[in-house]
């Protein structure tokens, strides 16, 4: 803080430990402000879009600016000269797919660790995650219609189109330790930057593209080509490209391994030939059909 003297006035003195005193500000949601005397340090926790607004479906610059200035001021700091150590950027976008059926064709991302999220059997969420970065999908549109207050949906459907018949996901980037991810410190005010700015939305389509998504197969017109022996080939080609196996070369492999007692030379080549006539009936199209890149570049773009 140099010598910026905090004031702490303006906000409510939550609890008091050994080595510092956490206050917070009530807004529409709180903010946490931690006090380390000893340190001269400052630390502050939450959104600034549900501090002002009370939800996340849009925030515009200008409003984080708002937020972050009604704190500056209400504690007589620089608050913009400040270190970030984590942060989140992302959007919301609509989509065409059932939430849980979009997340269920996002599978995984390389050099990513992948986590499921789930509210019983329903998938609600993904979250690829690495030392300094974590990719985050999850179905907004159940926490918008389950955590915000109907005011609230009320407000967001009259601003921004939300339509609670629709479907919506939220991709967001997580920089755990910007520090290492963007290799040196940030400030505050270089993260509000335009050109900072800019970057983050380049860095959000950059990190959709790196999940690898199923939703290649194109189904067979023919009602007689899906049958029982096509329906799993259509899965494990779909997999091919995101696991690196060749659907074909795993299949006779595994016809090999069979006993000859059970099947005779004759039995395997008649089965694989039954499993390559299977295999001619289903193609494969360059882009997944859930795919929404370009909706993401179209919605970014626009922002």
């Amino acid at each position: 803080m140099g010598k910026d003297k905090p004031n702490f006035h303006n906000m409510e003195r939550e609890a008091l430990y050994p080595n510092a005193e956490r206050y917070s500000f009530q807004g529409c949601k709180k903010i946490e402000v931690w006090n380390y005397p000893e340190s001269n340090q400052i630390k502050i926790k939450g959104s600034i879009p549900y501090f002002i607004n009370g939800h996340n479906y849009y925030s515009s610059l200008h409003d984080w600016i708002e937020g972050l200035e009604y704190l500056q001021g209400s504690m007589n700091i620089n608050i913009f000269s400040g270190l970030v150590t984590c942060f989140e950027f992302g959007t919301i976008q609509e989509i065409p797919f059932p939430e849980s059926e979009f997340l269920l064709n996002h599978i995984k991302a390389k050099g990513f660790q992948t986590r499921d999220y789930r509210k019983g059997s329903i998938l609600t969420g993904k979250e690829f995650d690495s030392s300094s970065l974590k990719i985050k999908l999850y179905d907004i549109n159940r926490n918008i219609k389950n955590k915000l207050e109907k005011p609230i949906r009320e407000e967001i459907s009259k601003l921004y189109g939300w339509d609670k018949e629709k479907h919506y996901i939220k991709i967001e980037n997580h920089y755990k330790k910007p520090e290492a991810y963007f290799k040196g410190n940030l400030q505050l005010n270089e993260v509000l930057a335009s050109i900072f700015q800019q970057s983050l939305k380049n860095e959000l389509l950059n990190s959709y593209q790196k999940i690898m998504k199923t939703g290649k197969s194109i189904m067979p017109t023919s009602k007689a080509d899906i049958n029982a022996g096509t329906i799993p080939l259509m899965i494990l080609k779909e997999l091919e490209s995101v696991y690196n196996f060749n659907t074909e070369e795993l299949i006779k492999n595994k016809l090999k391994a069979i006993p000859e007692d059970v099947f005779s030379p004759s039995d395997r080549k008649a089965r694989l030939r039954t499993i390559r006539d299977n295999l001619k009936k289903i193609g494969l199209q360059g882009i997944s059909k859930y795919d929404i890149l370009d909706l993401l570049q179209a919605r970014i773009a626009a922002n």
